[in-house]
C-alpha cells in the first residue's frame, strides 16, 4: 500500500474499529447486566405488590376443617401488577404447598420448588425461569413470580440489534468524516505536486511556503535548499562553459593561424619559427584544458577526496623538482624552506594546488628573480595549523586586486605574462575543500607577491611538540 492517504485511513480505521469493538462489547455487557437487573427489580416489585393485595382472612392461624370449609376468597390483583403475558408467570401457594392461584400460562409446578425467599434461576418443565419468591410474615402464603429467560434473551437481542445498527451507522459516518479530514489534510501535498508538474524544464525556483503545514514544512524547505543549490550549480556550469569556450577560442585560433603560417612558409627558418609558436600555443592550450578539467571536477564534486595524513614538506620537494628546468630557463632560483609537518589531505589535489602556486610564481615573477617555497606549523595567536607559502620578488599584485585574482579567468591589468586565469581559482577551490584559509601579502623583501595557505593540522601532527 503506497498511498499515504490509504495508509492513514487504514491506521485510523483499525484504531476506530478496535475502539468500536471494545465499546460495543462493553455496551452489550452493560445491556445484559442492566436487563437482568431491571427484570429482577420488576419481579420483586410484582411479588411484593401481590402479597400486599391478598386479603387478610386468607392467612389462617391454624388450618382445620372449619377453615377448609370456608369459601375460597377471590384474589384481586392491582391493575398493572401483571402483564398477563405468557412469559410472566404468577403463583400463590398456601401452607402445605397448595397452589391457590396461578396466572394463565404459568406452570403447574412451583417456580421455586424449595420455596426459599429471594431471586433464583430455576428449571421448571424444561424451561429456564428467573423466579422471585416471597412469603407473608407467618409463612402461610407464598407468592412466586417468574419470567422466562428466553423472553429476556429475546428482548436483549432486540436491544442489541438496535444498538449495533446505531453504532454501525455512527461508524460509517465517522469513516466518512475521517476520509474528508485526511483528504483535506493532504491537499497541500496535492498543491505541491501540481506546482511541480506544471513547471517548465530547468525551472529551479523554490516552492512557495505559504499555507504549508508544519509537518511538511521541513520537507519543502529542504527541497527549496536543494533547488537553490542546483540553481547555483547550473548557473556556475553555464558560466563555466561560456568562459571556457571564450578562453579556448583564442588558443585554437592561434593554433590555426600558426599552422597556416607553417604550411605556407617559403623557407625552413620561417617554418621552424611557426612550428615553435605552434608548439608553444599547443602547450598553453593543453595546460588550459587540464586546468579547466580539474576545476570542473572540483566544482562538480567528482574529486572524491581520499583523505590521509601526508608530509607536506615531501610534497613540496617533489613538485618543486618538476619546475627546475622551467625556472632555470628564466634564470629563476627556487629556495625551499620546509619543516616537517603533516596535513590530512588528498595528495593529488594538494599536488595540483602546489603546481599552480609555483606555476603562477614562475609565470609572473621577474627574469633572474627568486622564489621561496616554505612550510611549517603555525601556532597561536594566529591559530594552530600548517601553512605553505610561495613568495616571489616580481612585480607583485596591487592590494586592491589581490582578492579578485582567485576568481575564474581573472588577470591582473597591465601584466604582460600570459596565463589562463584559472590556476589561482583552482587553488582557492582546493583550499576550500580542505577547510584551509588563504592569505596574501607582499613578497620577498617587501616587493613581489606572497600567497599563504593555512591548513588544519593533522591529528597526528597536533600531538607533536612544536
Amino acid at each position: 500500500m503506497k498511498s499515504l492517504q490509504w495508509r492513514m485511513m487504514a491506521a485510523l480505521g483499525m484504531a476506530v474499529a478496535a475502539c468500536w469493538t471494545v465499546a460495543l462489547c462493553l455496551l452489550m455487557s452493560y445491556l445484559s447486566h442492566n436487563q437482568n437487573s431491571i427484570w429482577d427489580d420488576k419481579l420483586e416489585s410484582i411479588g411484593n405488590q401481590i402479597l400486599t393485595t391478598i386479603p387478610g382472612d386468607t392467612t389462617l392461624d391454624s388450618p382445620g376443617p372449619e377453615a377448609l370449609g370456608r369459601p375460597r376468597p377471590t384474589l384481586q390483583l392491582r391493575p398493572g401488577a401483571s402483564s398477563h403475558t405468557e412469559p410472566l408467570a404468577i403463583q400463590i401457594w398456601l401452607v402445605g404447598q397448595r397452589l391457590a392461584f396461578h396466572s394463565p400460562g404459568a406452570p403447574a409446578q412451583a417456580l421455586r420448588p424449595d420455596f426459599q425467599e429471594g431471586l433464583a434461576t430455576t428449571m421448571v418443565e424444561g424451561q429456564s425461569w428467573r423466579a422471585y419468591s416471597v412469603s407473608d410474615r407467618n409463612g402461610m402464603v407464598y407468592v412466586q413470580v417468574g419470567y422466562l429467560h428466553s423472553a429476556i434473551d429475546q428482548e436483549l437481542g432486540r436491544k442489541a440489534i438496535i444498538a449495533l445498527a446505531l453504532n454501525t451507522a455512527l461508524l460509517v459516518m465517522l469513516g466518512g468524516l475521517m476520509w474528508c479530514a485526511v483528504s483535506r489534510s493532504l491537499r497541500p501535498l496535492g498543491r505541491i505536486t501540481a506546482a511541480l508538474r506544471e513547471r517548465r524544464k530547468f525551472d529551479l525556483t523554490p516552492l512557495p511556503t505559504v499555507d504549508i503545514p508544519r509537518e511538511i514544512r521541513p520537507l519543502v524547505e529542504s527541497f527549496n535548499t536543494l533547488m537553490t543549490s542546483l540553481d547555483h550549480a547550473v548557473r556556475a556550469e553555464r558560466r563555466f562553459i561560456g568562459d571556457a569556450a571564450h578562453e579556448l577560442r583564442t588558443p585554437l585560433s592561434a593554433l590555426h593561424a600558426q599552422a597556416e603560417v607553417a604550411l605556407h612558409a617559403r623557407n625552413n627558418d620561417d617554418k621552424d619559427a611557426a612550428l615553435r609558436k605552434l608548439l608553444d600555443v599547443s602547450e598553453r592550450s593543453t595546460r588550459l584544458s587540464e586546468q579547466l578539467l580539474d576545476l570542473a571536477r572540483l566544482e562538480a564534486g567528482l574529486h572524491a577526496s581520499q583523505r590521509e595524513p601526508a608530509e607536506l614538506s615531501d610534497l613540496i620537494v617533489y613538485v618543486a623538482s618538476e619546475f627546475e628546468l622551467v625556472a632555470a630557463s628564466r634564470g629563476l632560483k627556487i629556495a625551499l624552506l620546509t619543516a616537517p609537518c603533516q596535513i590530512d589531505c588528498d595528495v593529488d589535489e594538494i599536488g595540483i594546488l602546489l603546481r599552480n602556486l609555483l606555476d603562477n610564481a614562475i609565470r609572473y615573477g621577474r627574469d633572474g628573480g627568486r622564489i621561496r617555497v616554505s612550510c611549517g606549523r603555525r601556532t597561536a595567536p594566529q591559530g594552530d595549523g600548517v601553512f605553505v607559502e610561495v613568495a616571489d620578488d616580481g612585480p607583485g599584485v596591487p592590494p586592491d586586486q589581490r582578492g579578485a585574482i582567485f576568481e575564474r579567468f581573472h588577470r591582473v591589468a597591465g601584466n604582460k605574462a600570459r596565463g589562463s586565469g584559472i590556476g589561482l581559482s583552482l587553488v582557492a577551490a582546493i583550499a576550500k575543500v580542505h577547510n584551509a584559509t588563504i592569505e596574501t601579502c607582499d613578497g620577498l623583501e617587501g616587493c613581489g607577491f606572497c600567497i599563504r595557505i593555512v591548513f588544519p593540522a593533522a591529528d597526528t601532527d597536533r600531538t607533536t611538540p612544536a
